[in-house]
């Protein structure tokens, strides 16, 4: 999930915790938003909450 969420233009920092769930994503506004984010986070096979 990490490496599909990096691929998103515009994200500059993720670090993801398989234990967790969770994945905590820096990104820059003028580039991305979190609509693409999640739809990367759906094209790797995951729900995102």
């Amino acid at each position: 999930m990490g490496r599909a969420i990096a691929s998103v233009k515009g994200v500059t920092e993720v670090d993801v915790n398989l234990e967790t769930k969770e994945a905590v994503v820096e990104f820059e506004e003028t580039r991305t938003d979190l609509e693409q984010i999640r739809a990367a986070v759906r094209e790797a096979g995951y729900e995102p909450l």
